[in-house]
């Protein structure tokens, strides 16, 4: 008997008893559907933090900066005299821009806070030595204006970007755009503004990284060059950002930056190179650990659901068994095998499941959109959630009729035909 032929008898059999079948399918339904949006939900919190982690632009990323001796011992262990300890200068982000290999990009960086005059108001304002290539890293915007052009970076003129916060808060009324902001004696001219993320929005997504996200829409942002030579003594840096073009040359570039420094400071051991990109590695593994563990917690306590329908499922086969006795009978006695009947039986269950969990996806998918509209975080349904809910309803379709569909295949025919309750 071919497979075709049970299963469109078991599609009739569901369609002669529809409330029967609708029941029998609500549990279906829930458990699929609850399977399918624990599965999608998980899936979408480890998109959001990796969106998250993503955007802290460490990826591949080495930092280097001065290391001080911590002791008198260290100190006499690596310098013969003071003199050979030199700080990381802007010189040395020159070196390594010129001759390192498999990097994506390269800036010096200079954290510093002044009381500046903006728009009249005095007011201490963290400032920013950075270069274009930091914007891309995190993904900024600029709203207004533009970056810095390849002549200010490379000659430090003092020009600025700020942040949305400061122009919220200095130049509600009027463009920034062209205006100068005041640092001393120095005046910095404002060429772009960066793009409102709308981060104290409350209703807005929540990232990793906020937190420095707000700090930085706070901030002034100058050319570095600019930055070493007004805000440090002998145009000295506090780090150099470094990001390899790929996972893999991170150990190369690593290891040819301290060569370059090592010759630059005539082999003084004065700077400290932290691979940053491994850190963010471990800190991936153990959150896809700790989600992979909490998917599957989920995943078995969503099941309980879709067990408990196939318990009503194998309750209802039974009961449409002995319903079903003198047209067992009948079948038997016109020549079906038990094969016949225990694959016409166990396909009807199989099937009935299956359509529970189509219908299950759909209610899935509903809940979820409800998930995404109350929470504003974008939730969609993988394909392998679908996948996994339905395949979890077969295997409870299977597990369900097997027993019923094994007992009616032992039914001998002349009693099933002489049957009465």
């Amino acid at each position: 008997m071919k497979f075709v032929e049970p299963l469109v008898a078991g599609i009739k059999s569901i369609l002669s008893h529809k409330l029967r079948s609708i029941l029998t399918l609500a549990g279906i339904v829930i458990g699929v559907a609850a399977v399918t949006t624990m599965f999608s939900s998980v899936n979408a919190m480890k998109h959001l933090i990796e969106e998250s982690i993503s955007s802290l632009g460490y990826d591949d990323v080495i930092v280097l900066y001065s290391s001080f001796p911590n002791s008198e011992k260290s100190k006499l262990k690596k310098y013969t005299s003071d003199l050979r300890f030199k700080n990381l200068t802007y010189k040395d982000y020159e070196v390594l821009s010129e001759n390192l290999n498999n990097t994506k990009h390269i800036y010096p960086c200079i954290n510093d806070e002044r009381v500046c005059v903006i728009n009249g108001k005095s007011s201490k304002i963290r400032l920013n030595g950075l270069n274009n290539p930091f914007f891309n890293s995190k993904n900024y915007i600029i709203g207004k204006g533009r970056i810095f052009s390849i002549i200010e970076q490379n000659e430090g003129q003092n020009v600025c970007i700020i942040g949305s916060s400061i122009e919220k808060k200095f130049y509600s009324q009027i463009d920034a755009i062209g205006k100068s902001i005041s640092i001393g004696d120095i005046r910095l001219k404002i060429v772009g503004v960066l793009k409102d993320e709308g981060l104290d929005d409350p209703n807005k997504t929540v990232r990793g990284n906020i937190w420095e996200r707000k700090r930085d829409h706070e901030s002034c942002f100058i050319p570095s060059k600019c930055a070493a030579i007004y805000l440090r003594p002998n145009m000295q840096i506090d780090n150099i950002w470094i990001k390899a073009t790929d996972s893999e040359k991170v150990g190369n570039v690593f290891n040819q930056a301290k060569q370059l420094l090592l010759a630059t400071h005539n082999m003084a051991d004065d700077i400290e190179i932290r691979d940053i990109s491994q850190r963010m590695l471990e800190i991936r593994q153990e959150i896809q650990g700790f989600l992979k563990n909490w998917n599957i917690i989920l995943l078995c306590i969503s099941s309980i659901s879709l067990f408990t329908g196939g318990i009503g499922l194998f309750s209802i086969l039974l009961i449409s068994i002995r319903e079903r006795m003198k047209e067992i009978g009948i079948r038997k006695s016109i020549g079906a095998k038990n094969r016949d009947i225990f694959a016409h039986f166990l396909f009807e269950s199989i099937t009935l499941a299956f359509i529970g969990g189509i219908f299950g996806s759909g209610l899935a998918f509903i809940l979820i959109k409800f998930i995404t509209s109350k929470m504003e975080v974008e939730v969609s349904i993988p394909m392998m959630g679908i996948i996994i809910g339905l395949i979890f309803a077969i295997i409870v379709g299977f597990i369900s009729g097997f027993y019923p569909a094994y007992k009616a295949s032992k039914i001998d025919p002349v009693k099933a035909i002489f049957y009465t309750e």
